[in-house]
């Protein structure tokens, strides 16, 4: 379907520049950028924070949050769906944010019956137009040495990146309404 698609993008964006060659308007510079749908994976970088009804170009983090921190804590865990929307495959190595000391890929696995949450070594891949899940209980961005504010509503600029040297800055929203409850298996940090 994206195929069919983009070709129907490509017609359009020509049909409207024809038309802009017949009668020019005071819309004629953004008409003549149409064609240019495809960024490279520098400029895809700026699509990660896109509303869902933009197209799926580039590297993209659909809804990521982050719950509330409670009184002294210092530690917060970070969720996503992270997607691969590139010509070539990714691995997310790194992330950084101003007010937060380091952030770490983490990932919870059951060993010997008992949760235990661990740092992801050498980064998360993401295949071409695949996706990686950072939810509760699951991979996860953890927020160590939070000196900022970190209260619903905020939202925390974090820069995600990736083993290529592409960088990607994210809004993390920190609300308390989504997942299952408010407790994280943080909580205890």
């Amino acid at each position: 379907m994206r195929p069919t698609s983009a070709a129907l993008a490509t017609v359009l964006a020509l049909v409207l520049a024809g038309c802009q060659a017949e009668a020019p308007t005071a819309d004629a510079p953004a008409a003549a950028q149409a064609p240019e749908a495809s960024p490279a994976p520098e400029a895809a970088a700026s699509a990660v924070a896109e509303p869902a009804a933009s197209a799926h170009v580039g590297l993209m983090a659909h809804e990521p949050w982050s719950r509330p921190l409670a009184p002294g804590a210092t530690v917060a865990a970070g969720y996503m769906h992270l997607m691969n929307h590139t010509t070539q495959p990714e691995t997310l190595i790194g992330a950084r944010a101003e007010g937060v000391g380091r952030i770490e890929l983490h990932d919870m696995a059951e060993v010997d019956g008992v949760m235990q949450m661990r740092p992801i070594e050498g980064g998360v891949p993401l295949v071409v137009d695949g996706m990686a899940a950072f939810q509760p209980g699951g991979k996860h961005l953890m927020f160590i040495d939070v000196t900022r504010t970190w209260n619903e509503g905020d939202v925390v600029p974090v820069t995600l990146v990736f083993e290529s040297g592409t960088e990607a800055v994210i809004d993390v929203v920190v609300t308390a309404s989504k997942g299952e409850s408010s407790d994280d298996e943080h909580a205890h940090h």
